[in-house]
């Protein structure tokens, strides 16, 4: 998966949230830094049900209206899906450290 199919997604996942938020939406940012937001580790390709995959998230910062779309790696990733079979609804330890780091990054990134 390149860049372009990626953007393509967010642009997807953007146009969703603004039909089901309205004005909540404001704009959207792409989170590329290195680094899973999770842990740090490198993000690559994954092995998910014998496929190639990559893991593509977004959620939204209320504060500032944007819908914060990243990667994960593919252990952050996995630990999400397998926790989410057993009970879907709950957050797991990883969510509040993912939107930690993602909040701090993209207050960072409005500064410049």
């Amino acid at each position: 998966m390149d860049k372009d199919e990626i953007f393509e997604l967010i642009d997807q996942l953007y146009a969703q949230a603004k039909m089901q938020f309205g004005n909540a939406i404001k704009s959207r940012w792409f989170y590329d830094r290195d680094g899973c937001p999770g842990c740090g580790r490198k993000i690559k390709e994954m092995k998910w049900k014998g496929q190639k995959a990559l893991s593509l998230n977004a959620f939204i910062y209320r504060e500032h209206g944007v819908l914060i779309a990243y990667l994960l790696c593919g252990k952050c990733a996995k630990h999400i899906f397998e926790r989410s079979e057993v009970d879907p609804n709950a957050p797991t330890e990883v969510h509040g450290e993912i939107e930690k780091n993602l909040k701090n990054a993209f207050v960072k990134h409005l500064g410049h």
